[in-house]
């Protein structure tokens, strides 16, 4: 078993992107559910617009239609084009600098994953002292799989040095292998991700100089417990029979077993509608004058 560490790292999603994803049509509570564990969950209809909106709000630039920039020069996407097409996230000690790391997934990835690894990263280069060379600390990439142990995923260290993690219900396995020039040279992953689940099939492939904080913040939020909402059409292949699986609609009259998600997006659909001020009372018609009779003259 891997020790317990005292380092902790906490830089939550944002809540811009959870309102992004929120606002779409399919978060309609007649139309999504909440899913999890997240490694059964794939990404959410229109990622790649749903990526650029956060990033370019953000202040990020696009010089390219299939490339998003932060404007430091020293982080990086790339978006999922071409005929074998990959999310790649790439960061840079200074501009114009070679490329530190990488993180390339294929796009079925929960794109909240790929939100909470971008802000990461966002978070080293904002902390580091302006006078700091190389904000991107490599540090030992194994320290990154910790919330995986946390959340009670099984761990697995190899007589070799790599060391391993897999959830209580099976489909997914985290593995960062043993430092080697050799390897890296090479360019195969110092880590990989990987989920397998009947909804979700994604490899995440760390590069090493990853800062370990980077990939922690993955791991955290694949591991989080929380469920994730998503459109109910999307996830017709997925079993809800399977012993680990938790769909569960908004419209759920139980509110305690929906997840903070799914209630702001029910709530925000069942907020009253303003009542419009009542009209004005209709003045009573002037009474007609009376027509002498032509009796009544006489």
């Amino acid at each position: 078993m891997i020790p317990p560490v005292t380092h902790h790292w906490r830089t939550p999603l944002p809540t811009s992107f959870r309102d992004l994803i929120e606002r779409q049509d399919w978060a309609e509570p007649s139309k999504a559910v909440t899913v999890g564990p997240r490694h059964f969950i794939s990404a959410v209809p229109d990622s790649e617009r749903l990526v650029a909106e956060f990033l370019t709000d953000r202040g990020w630039q696009r010089p390219r239609d299939d490339r998003l920039t932060r404007p430091c020069g020293r982080l990086g996407v790339h978006l999922p084009r071409g005929p074998r097409p990959e999310w790649t996230v790439w960061g840079a000690q200074h501009r114009g600098a070679q490329v530190a790391w990488t993180l390339t997934v294929q796009p079925w990835l929960p794109t909240e994953l790929l939100a909470a690894t971008i802000t990461e990263a966002e978070a080293v280069l904002e902390e580091a002292p302006p006078q700091e060379r190389e904000p991107f600390v490599r540090g030992v990439l194994a320290l990154g799989l910790i919330p995986l142990a946390r959340a009670g995923w099984t761990d697995d260290v190899h007589p070799r040095g790599s060391v391993s993690f897999r959830p209580p219900g099976g489909f997914a396995n985290a593995v960062v292998a043993v430092p080697s020039s050799l390897r890296e040279l090479r360019g195969k992953p110092a880590a990989t991700v990987s989920s397998y689940g009947p909804n979700s099939y994604w490899d995440a492939k760390f590069s090493a100089g990853t800062p370990s904080r980077v990939l922690a913040a993955f791991s955290r939020e694949l591991a989080d417990p929380e469920p994730l909402l998503r459109n109910a059409d999307h996830i017709r292949q997925l079993s809800p029979t399977h012993k680990h699986i938790t769909i569960r609609s908004l419209t759920d009259k139980d509110e305690e077993s929906l997840s903070p998600a799914a209630l702001a997006a029910r709530s925000r659909s069942n907020a009253p509608t303003p009542a419009s001020a009542p009209a004005p009372p209709t003045p009573p018609a002037d009474p007609a004058p009376a027509t002498p009779s032509p009796t009544a003259s006489r």
